[in-house]
């Protein structure tokens, strides 16, 4: 299954808020659903888009380049 760039720079884009209000509100820190919420939903969304984002490129001419061959 292969997402489209686009799909995946909007995931990005619209978890990154939540991040920042984990980071900058630290009245949203004391509540434990929300710690739970961005631990293990937001921050590997955000990391997992971003990577994917990172190194897709990289595939591509590698599969590209090993196809050619």
């Amino acid at each position: 299954m292969r997402l489209s760039h686009r799909l995946l720079r909007n995931l990005h884009l619209a978890t990154t808020p939540i991040l920042g209000a984990f980071v900058y509100a630290s009245p949203l820190r004391e509540n434990a659903a929300f710690v739970s919420l961005v631990q293990w939903g937001v921050f590997p969304l955000v990391a997992g888009a971003g990577l994917v984002m990172l190194i897709r490129p990289w595939l591509d001419r590698r599969a590209s380049s090993a196809n050619v061959s």
